[in-house]
């Protein structure tokens, strides 16, 4: 292949910009544009073309214009069963959207744009070879790599075969591109990233980037994508017996500032940090998931299909175990709910704000004392229940915790948040760990062993015999504990679209979605919030052991759309129509 030097000119300027810019990918390029002569020269340089590359992996959401400092990961799992955006039409979780949808061109034009940096990254970078000491050199060739791979992950997952490149092009490559196989692309990318995984340490150089440990975690999901089983169970057998990662013993620590920052036995394998002293670096995730009487805009919802699948913490699901209280939906349940989700009835401490007892559906607000624990009421209005943009009526009623619980720290509700985002930790190996030997034949014994662990820092009980007796209980619960477990940290979507070929998708996500109870709730002496007519319990599946069917929910729930899944369809999101206009050699995916 050819490398014309304009091209490798107008690449760099994509580092340049920094992570503000909105360049898209396959946009046709100048001819003009400033010369790389004196760039890439020496190692700060090559650096600051690096930083470049963690920039563009998506530390903010791409829309509007690369400038919402929101990271895009908290968007990916409202495009599945267990999350609601704001929005009702165009949705890809609604399944009411086209190739002309923004959110598509905005995923694509994302990840390849670290395709791009990375590529070019990697390709002039040997300019300052001469200059740079053999490690420093090596060890960012290695996290360019391991960038670049995630970013295929994620197109993959979202869009199958892809264009695939790994340097860069002349124009009539990037206006020729065509479509790679999915099994190709993997083919190169899981003995690439066990190559880069030698060139680093198993702890990163700096808290922020990637590591060994991320290099064979991320071959590890490359080879779940493609089924190779025995191939994950392997590589993740050796991060578990071989890296210097555990569990954090608090589940909550890990979604706090000060969680983050002590990292208890090094769970949090990669995350993008958000600077103490740097004022332009923040987060406004809390405002989207934020309740709308603490200054929340409440626009990321977690599904109520999220909500009931938390077991009780007799480790049984809800609609088997005695321990569930239809009328008080948080009690008794994995303590992983709690610091999950908000749901009626749980009590919110915000410094700062109003720390209130939570209901979607009463008129006036319930306060919250948190220096005596008591609930008492008020005359405030809940605009929880009456602000038309909050979750009763957006929302059906539930809001997230994760990863806000810090509102009141290094920030108000608007602007200045600092808890960074999570993109890879420790929990999924042990869980990528149990499912690949489980599909690949193991023991229930030794499938159960990473399950463990992972329930047994959550506070709940052991596999239990039941579940441990057949394959198909054993998957029940694996599945189970990865969708609890990473609810709203945006890898889900790849195990909905893989479970059973799609079979698993076409089960949940052709819905009609509900949520919380319509009934109001009454402040019970000794109990807190209660439902005053709580709704009949959810049915569950018999083959995936998941909440399907709410009933008679018209009548007792609130209510949202009607969810569109055409298997043939939706499996895949379509290729941007954008992109098919400006490149024809591209062909869309099937069914769109």
């Amino acid at each position: 292949m050819k490398y014309r030097k304009y091209i490798l000119i107008a690449s760099v300027t994509t580092f340049l910009v920094g992570a503000t810019s909105c360049k898209k990918y396959l946009d046709k390029l100048p001819l003009d544009t400033i010369t790389t002569e004196a760039f890439y020269s020496d190692a700060t340089q090559v650096n600051q073309a690096l930083t470049g590359v963690y920039n563009a992996f998506g530390a903010r959401t791409v829309s509007p214009g690369y400038g919402n400092p929101t990271p895009y990961y908290a968007k990916m799992d409202l495009f599945t069963e267990i999350g609601l955006e704001r929005g009702l039409n165009g949705t890809i979780g609604s399944g009411a959207y086209s190739p002309t949808a923004t959110t598509v061109a905005e995923i694509w034009n994302a990840f390849f744009q670290t395709v791009q940096r990375a590529n070019s990254l990697l390709f002039n970078m040997q300019r300052a070879q001469a200059v740079m000491t053999p490690a420093d050199y090596s060890r960012v060739q290695a996290e360019a790599r391991i960038l670049r791979g995630l970013a295929y992950w994620h197109l993959m997952v979202y869009f199958g075969d892809v264009p695939f490149f790994t340097g860069p092009l002349e124009q009539s490559d990037y206006f020729g591109a065509t479509r790679k196989s999915k099994k190709d692309i993997i083919d190169f990318l899981i003995p690439d990233m066990q190559d880069a995984a030698n060139a680093l340490q198993w702890n990163p150089s700096e808290f922020g980037r990637v590591s060994r440990g991320v290099a064979l975690g991320t071959a590890a999901r490359l080879a779940m994508l493609d089924k190779r089983y025995a191939l994950a169970a392997s590589i993740t057998d050796n991060i578990i017996a071989n890296g210097p990662y555990g569990l954090n013993p608090s589940f909550q620590n890990l979604f706090r500032k000060a969680g983050q920052t002590a990292n208890a036995n090094n769970e949090i394998m990669f995350i993008y940090p958000f600077g103490d002293t740097d004022g332009g670096s923040y987060s406004y995730l809390q405002l989207v998931q934020g309740s709308r009487n603490q200054g929340g805009q409440s626009s990321h919802f977690p599904t109520q299909f999220l909500v009931d699948l938390f077991e009780c913490t007799d480790g049984k699901t809800i609609d088997q175990s005695p321990l569930y209280i239809p009328g008080q939906p948080a009690k008794n349940r994995d303590p992983r709910m709690k610091q999950t989700v908000i749901v009626p009835g749980d009590t919110v401490i915000v410094g700062g704000f109003t720390s209130m007892a939570y209901t979607c559906t009463n008129q006036y607000l319930f306060s919250y004392n948190t220096t005596s624990g008591s609930i008492s009421t008020t005359t405030t209005v809940n605009q929880d229940s009456a602000n038309i943009f909050g979750p009763r009526l957006n929302g059906c009623g539930n809001l997230y915790r994760k990863y806000v619980q810090d509102r009141d720290i290094n920030g108000g509700a608007a602007s200045n948040f600092k808890v960074g985002w999570i993109y890879m930790r420790f929990s999924e190996i042990l869980l990528m760990n149990a499912e690949s030997k489980l599909e690949s034949g193991a023991s229930a014994t030794d499938v159960a062993t990473s399950i463990n662990k992972v329930r047994a820092r959550a506070g709940m009980p052991n596999a239990s015999s039941a579940a441990l007796a057949s394959t198909a209980s054993l998957k029940q619960l694996v599945r189970r504990e990865k969708t609890v477990e990473f609810a709203n940290e945006g890898i889900h979507m790849a195990d909905m679209r893989r479970w059973d070929d799609g079979a698993y998708a076409a089960k949940v996500m052709a819905a009609q979605i509900y949520g919380q109870p319509l009934s109001a709730m009454s402040l019970v002496a000794g109990q807190g919030l209660v439902f005053n007519n709580p709704p009949s319990t959810p049915i569950f599946d018999a083959t995936y052991q998941v909440p399907i069917s709410w009933p008679n929910g018209d009548v007792q729930r609130l209510k949202r759309e009607l969810r569109i899944f055409n298997p043939g369809q939706h499996n895949l999101c379509p290729i941007p129509q954008g992109e098919l206009d400006k490149v024809p050699s591209l062909k869309q995916n099937p069914g769109w």
